[in-house]
């Protein structure tokens, strides 16, 4: 689950919803063609798959741990957006398929594909809440903005229940020059609300749990890694339950 010049999206998936899977059965989607979430749970090139279900077939997820299942992705879901494009209510094809999963899951969680297609307009068609992760180490305003429009846009035309849970800044090192930088940037555009208190921080544990093919409580409970993402889950829970 080798993340190198990510933002860390699959890395909070995961470790969000094995938090998630200990309090209530959960379900992940890869959506991402890259299949890194796939690869950390060993389930690349498994069938079925995420394919399979925009092809609107039968899908049995697949469980990775205690109350933790996965629906993996697949290399042959590269240009998957190009294929259902000419499909009626595209856009809504994966609420469509989600919604005989709804109540057999207490948690749902996707991990989006890296670029802005119709499979990510699929997935926070039928999202409640949306989380965007911010690399500290490469800060772009316009790639935040971007987001954060394109979410807005998506909630204006077919999920008016959508909302934006918040900004995650990750790889947080308070010591650059540029943490502080990125910190001022975000105060002066007005997205201090949105952003968690909770930063992840570089930490190498994150890094050698992947390797291991564990999420960071399974690899190290007391690293600095495992107790952001204790922290993060704790503040995603209290804002969802205080309507954000």
């Amino acid at each position: 689950m080798n993340e190198k010049g990510g933002v860390g999206k699959t890395t909070s998936a995961i470790n969000l919803a094995y938090q998630a899977s200990l309090l209530g059965k959960t379900l992940i989607l890869d959506c991402d063609p890259q299949s890194n979430l796939s690869l950390a749970f060993d389930l690349e090139d498994k069938s079925p798959n995420i394919y399979d279900l925009f092809l609107k077939k039968k899908v049995t997820p697949f469980e990775v741990r205690k109350n933790l299942f996965v629906i993996p992705s697949t290399d042959n879901f590269f240009g998957a957006d190009l294929i259902i494009q000419n499909e009626l209510s595209r856009e809504s094809i994966l609420k469509k398929q989600l919604d005989k999963y709804k109540n057999d899951y207490d948690h749902i969680f996707i991990d989006c594909p890296p670029s802005f297609n119709l499979i990510t307009i699929n997935a926070l068609t039928c999202a409640d809440f949306v989380l965007i992760p911010i690399k500290s180490s490469s800060f772009s305003i316009s790639g935040v903005e971007k987001m954060i429009k394109r979410v807005l846009d998506v909630k204006d035309s077919v999920n008016t229940e959508l909302q934006i849970l918040g900004l995650l800044l990750t790889h947080f090192n308070e010591r650059l020059n540029l943490t502080s930088a990125i910190l001022e940037e975000i105060e002066k555009k007005g997205w201090s609300s949105a952003l968690f208190k909770t930063k992840i921080r570089l930490n190498t544990a994150i890094g050698d749990s992947q390797l291991k093919k564990k999420t960071i409580f399974e690899y190290d409970r007391k690293s600095n890694g495992a107790i952001d993402y204790a922290n993060l889950g704790q503040e995603i829970f209290n804002r969802i339950k205080n309507g954000i």
